[in-house]
């Protein structure tokens, strides 16, 4: 059986005809002595960062993302799932992509004390963004706040209704339901 002939070695790939070789993946050249770029093609073949190695390259990712399964694509790593030690107190994650940021939870606004930025209480009844009664008092707590009937009125709060009202409509029901059973019969004429 013939075989094909070179008279230079072919280096990373194996002699296919007379001073012909074909070359392994990652090697080009007369030889099959210089190494492939894969980093450096149009269509690159990582998503995020590409180094080229010998014969072949290697995907890294940018902070943020891990390598998937097939090691050439990036997805998005969700910091946020990690639990609650990932913000401070007052403060909740929000994924981005590649990253995440601790933004203040509802009720807290974003301030400033002895030069930190620092989440603190909004004061709903102060900035009139509560939605109690014009008949009950808004009163502030830590994040929130809570809504009391003023005196006089009753309910739970975000909505008041007088307590006298309520009573004499309770109260004329009542008598109206007596009436009816009490009413003087008139003499009947025969």
């Amino acid at each position: 059986m013939c075989q094909p002939v070179c008279e230079r070695s072919c280096v990373k790939g194996k002699c296919v005809g007379p001073d012909k070789c074909s070359c392994s993946t990652g090697y080009a050249g007369p030889r099959c002595d210089e190494d492939v770029n894969e980093c450096g093609f149009v269509e690159r073949p990582c998503s995020h960062r590409c180094m080229n190695t010998h014969g072949s390259y290697r995907c890294y990712c940018e902070p943020g993302y891990t390598l998937s399964a097939d090691g050439y694509t990036c997805t998005n790593d969700d910091e946020c799932r990690r639990g609650a030690g990932v913000c401070r107190p007052r403060r909740t994650c929000r994924n981005t992509f590649g990253s995440f940021v601790c933004v203040c939870r509802g009720g807290f606004v974003m301030g400033t004390l002895n030069g930190a930025a620092r989440c603190r209480d909004e004061d709903e009844c102060l900035i009139g963004s509560h939605r109690c009664s014009r008949h009950a008092q808004c009163v502030n707590t830590d994040g929130s706040h809570t809504c009391r009937c003023s005196e006089g009125y009753y309910g739970n709060g975000r909505a008041c209704r007088p307590a006298r009202a309520s009573r004499s409509r309770a109260r004329m029901y009542f008598d109206y339901k007596l009436s009816k059973r009490t009413k003087p019969r008139r003499p009947s004429s025969r």
